[in-house]
């Protein structure tokens, strides 16, 4: 598993683990748009099988927020 860290010298970091990947029709990050809503293109979001029970209750949501790393 790929962790990417994040801090600014002298301060704590913040470690971050992918739970999963984000698949779309793009193959190079520079033609990737930077809001969804400028492109009619899907994608789809695989939840890593050890995380999945997180997803729970989900259906009973009308929207969800993905924080993601592209590149």
């Amino acid at each position: 598993m790929k962790e990417h860290r994040s801090a600014a010298a002298g301060e704590e970091s913040i470690v971050y683990r992918p739970i999963g990947i984000v698949h779309t029709p793009y193959p190079d990050p520079d033609g990737v748009p930077v809001q969804g809503i400028f492109s009619s293109e899907k994608g789809t979001v695989e939840v890593f099988p050890e995380y999945a029970a997180g997803l729970t209750g989900i259906e009973g949501f009308s929207h969800i927020i993905l924080i993601y790393l592209a590149g």
